[in-house]
């Protein structure tokens, strides 16, 4: 079970690019969806896809990989902003679909393959920063954010150096094309500006 468990973590970004290809298969075939419910499931899907990306940049600009232990930020909140912000950009875009089927095996994949990447990094975290990130830990939920930010002596303020340095950028250019992938597909499969002034009046 372990090494399936390690197997798993080791080729995530390989796992993830597989999900985003069938991911694009069956977003493009086709469903009837009334046009207004489907501009509907869009919009709440992008804009819960967009959210996401916005968590991941706040995190990115706190994060120094190696060289600290991130309390700041969003990572005040809940110990893995970035993997919370991933997760609500495949949610959203899943969404966007109306495809509850395409949710359910999204929610398989994720809990299945970052779940496992999740308690190895942190316990690569504890044997680095040892009692600094047990006690964190134990103040900071693992993935559902708290009401109540952590309380640190250490003050760190953000950085859209760090956002570029962690290479953001290019999971921004990913959503870009996403959303646009999913847009097309709403405008190729009604092919009409109806839906649009129906819900503008």
């Amino acid at each position: 079970m372990q090494r399936i468990g390690d197997l798993v973590r080791t080729h995530r970004i390989f796992l993830s690019w597989l999900f985003g290809l069938a991911y694009l298969i069956f977003a493009a075939a086709p469903r009837y969806v009334p046009p207004t419910s489907a501009l509907l499931y869009l919009i709440i899907g992008l804009e819960i896809a967009l959210l996401g990306e916005g968590l991941r940049i706040w995190a990115n600009g706190y994060l120094q990989k190696d060289e600290s232990l991130a309390v700041n930020g969003p990572f005040s909140y809940t110990r893995n902003p970035l993997y919370l912000g991933s997760f609500l950009i495949g949610f959203g875009f899943c969404f966007a679909t109306s495809r509850l089927s395409l949710f359910m095996v999204y929610l398989v994949f994720f809990f299945l393959v970052f779940l496992n990447t999740i308690r190895h990094e942190e316990s690569i975290l504890a044997g680095k920063f040892g009692g600094e990130f047990q006690k964190y830990k134990e103040k900071v939920p693992i993935f559902i954010p708290a009401f109540t930010p952590y309380e640190s002596n250490v003050y760190s303020k953000f950085s859209w150096q760090q956002v570029k340095h962690n290479k953001e950028h290019f999971t921004v250019i990913g959503v870009l094309l996403i959303a646009l992938y999913v847009i097309g597909r709403y405008l190729l499969q009604y092919n009409t500006g109806t839906p649009y002034n129906n819900i503008l009046g």
